[in-house]
């Protein structure tokens, strides 16, 4: 994707895992090619901006040897499978997540719908593995799998609250297949807008697949917490990563320190995952500025988007203010600023947004609402450097709506 300040380009790791040593090559690759950070998404991508259009070509052809996206691009445009974190190598998560990719990738890409006379699938079209204790029950998913308790595995359709049962990982898998051709074909019947999310044609139009023969089972509510924070955990420890955005330079330092093959994966929350149990003893000596390693650390409260200079729209630089706000933000409460009203990148767990607009005198004025009241902030304050005055804007910060 183009942006102001470059090519965005991201990866999508398989299985939500990459090794150290591919991690140290996208490192060197953001540190020659691209601005000097890896980004972290929402869905579990990572994504280098800044490239240019003359070393485009030349940074996936090293991406392609570092096996972190395929040769095939026809591939690479197939629905996106994200992944749990959560799973243990070649337990039945991991596989139902290997067959689910390698099934997006053979039977749902472009060239394959092409072939049996169906549109290509909407790019925010998304497939999701989840685990046993489906702990990305956050995420919004077209079709989420994940394995039962009983050990049959479950498939739930554009966040409908209810499930379909299949005793094996190969049916739930054919199973979604065929849901995502239905959607392809039906979704092109509809008049006026074009739905590019299955719960927005199932709204209208009742699903008719031979795979899904019994009824729908209703979806308890999942006990998992909707933020891991940094800290243990079974497969290794979770590290945190200020604004979601690593330092090329620490993680190619962290990446070498390990071994070549040590999964560091990635998580819906924008931290890693180093998996191992001698990850705590590597993890501990890090540089705080590079890494959130306490669960308590201010910096997991705010969110902003990419702001000012890298983006045009933006009108204040979010990062930093986001960064400088934190300390200011009450334990429990989430901040998330905005360099316009276009609020992009808005967390779902903000209680509360700071986003920039333009007075029609031109000054640029900081509006504060609770995220649950958007179109009501309160009285907008002018913009000014926060080491010119720092005061108004920080007790504005301690008088944010919950």
């Amino acid at each position: 994707m183009r942006a102001h300040d470059g090519w965005i380009v991201r990866v999508r790791p398989r299985c939500a895992s990459m090794t150290a040593l591919q991690w140290r090559v996208l490192a060197s690759l953001a540190l020659t090619y691209a601005h000097p950070q890896i980004e972290l998404t929402r869905l579990g991508n990572v994504q280098l901006r800044g490239v240019s259009e003359e070393t485009l070509a030349l940074l996936r052809s090293h991406l392609i040897a570092a096996e972190l996206v395929p040769e095939d691009e026809d591939a690479d445009l197939a629905p996106a499978v994200h992944c749990t974190p959560f799973y243990n190598a070649n337990d039945p998560t991991h596989e139902l997540a290997q067959s689910l990719c390698a099934a997006a990738m053979a039977l749902l890409s472009p060239r394959a719908m092409q072939s049996m006379g169906l549109p290509a699938l909407p790019g925010k079209f998304g497939l999701l593995v989840d685990d046993d204790q489906r702990n990305l029950h956050h995420i919004s998913a077209d079709l989420r799998l994940w394995q039962l308790a009983d050990g049959g595995y479950g498939l739930a359709l554009g966040d409908c609250g209810g499930h379909y049962q299949f005793s094996t990982a190969e049916q739930v898998v054919e199973a979604s297949v065929q849901v995502a051709r239905w959607f392809a074909r039906e979704r092109m019947a509809i008049a006026g807008k074009v739905p590019t999310r299955l719960k927005d044609l199932l709204v209208s139009q009742p699903l008719n697949a031979p795979c899904l023969k019994e009824e729908m089972l209703h979806l308890t509510t999942s006990g998992a917490m909707s933020l891991v924070p940094p800290g243990k955990t079974e497969q290794g420890w979770v590290l945190g990563v200020p604004m979601g955005r690593i330092d090329a330079a620490a993680m190619q330092k962290l990446a070498s320190e390990l071994p070549e093959g040590t999964e560091i994966r990635i998580t819906p929350w924008r931290s890693l995952l180093v998996v191992g149990s001698n990850a705590l003893a590597l993890i501990d000596p890090l540089e705080a500025e590079h890494w959130i390693t306490s669960s308590t650390d201010a910096r997991l409260r705010v969110s902003a988007c990419t702001g000012s200079p890298r983006c045009t729209q933006a009108l204040v630089p979010a990062q930093d203010m986001a960064l400088q706000c934190a300390s200011h933000v009450s334990d429990g409460q989430h901040l998330h600023i905005s360099g316009c009203g276009k609020l992009c990148a808005l967390s779902s767990d903000a209680t509360s947004v700071m986003f920039a607009s333009t007075h029609t005198s031109g000054a640029v004025l900081l509006n504060v609402c609770s995220a649950s009241q958007l179109d009501q902030p309160a009285m907008p304050i002018p913009y000014q450097s926060w080491s010119v005055a720092p005061t108004e804007l920080q007790q504005h910060l301690h008088d944010l709506p919950v």
